[in-house]
């Protein structure tokens, strides 16, 4: 019983067998070998619980290591889905990237190539801006010259206008105070005013000049009266024509102009909307 004991506690607790156990002095008479049978299986069976109880060392390290194991095994399992999913982003996001690096090569070489497009398109738009500013400024010039010489022709108008008018007012005068024989009028403004346009008058001989001069200063071969209306006549006549003649002309000048300020006023603003469009 003894032996089996040993080697049973040896066996569940990885220890030698120890030299130890009780011995027995005396030499067990024939009654007591059931109770050392008994107390030899209760013995067995305590060992049992103990190891039961407290396990085995090796076991405990195996089990250990199993649990580390699974362990392991699901961190691994994890870590290969996570990396999976990372190598699947970084693949979709790789392509994503290289096709957005080849649009901006694309992009580039076609910048590059439309450089010399633009610079020859913005130098044609400054020559352009420049050609408008120079066609406004030509524009306002015309009508500052056209300005100052409607100025001067309207000037002119108005002075020629008053002075055949003055005329055709005194011949108006002089040809009826003729006809009825009122010497008188010899004497007045207008009769000098008649002499004075006598002298300018381009159209009359010098001998109808003569005639008329030597009739209003009352010289002793003074022609008939008759013939000194019949040329006073044709002064006033003629003088009527031409006072039509020029306010034709101021009429035709000043029609003229309005035409033309106008036509420029239209240049000006057609530059200036162009100068802004270029400049915005």
């Amino acid at each position: 019983g003894k032996e089996m004991a040993q080697a049973y506690l040896a066996e569940v607790s990885g220890s030698p067998p120890a030299a130890d156990l009780p011995t027995w002095t005396a030499r067990p008479s024939v009654g007591t070998k059931p109770l050392m049978r008994v107390l030899c299986a209760v013995a067995c069976f305590a060992a049992a619980d103990v190891a039961a109880n407290q396990g085995n060392p090796i076991r405990r390290v195996v089990s250990m290591l199993q649990s580390m194991q699974e362990k392991i095994e699901a961190e691994a399992e994890r870590d290969d889905k996570m990396f999976a999913k990372f190598q699947c982003f970084c693949e979709k996001n790789s392509a994503k990237t290289s096709a957005s690096i080849e649009a901006g090569k694309e992009k580039i070489e076609q910048l590059e190539a439309d450089i010399p497009e633009t610079k020859s398109g913005r130098d044609q738009t400054i020559s352009e801006l420049q050609q408008h500013k120079d066609d406004r400024e030509a524009a306002k010039q015309s009508i500052g010259e056209a300005t100052s010489q409607r100025k001067k022709e309207n000037q002119a108008f108005q002075e020629d206008s008053a002075n055949l008018k003055g005329i055709i007012d005194a011949l108006g005068k002089a040809i009826p105070a003729i006809e009825k024989g009122m010497t008188g009028f010899l004497q007045t403004p207008d009769a000098s005013t008649v002499l004075s346009a006598l002298t300018k008058m381009q159209d009359l001989n010098d001998e109808d000049k003569q005639t008329v001069t030597a009739f209003f200063q009352g010289t002793a071969s003074q022609p008939s009266s008759g013939e000194v209306v019949g040329i006073l006549k044709t002064m006033k006549e003629e003088n009527e024509k031409t006072l039509d003649e020029i306010t034709g002309t101021e009429t035709e000048s000043a029609k003229n102009f309005g035409e033309l300020v106008a036509a420029k006023q239209k240049e000006i603003a057609a530059a200036t909307e162009a100068i802004e469009e270029k400049t915005q």
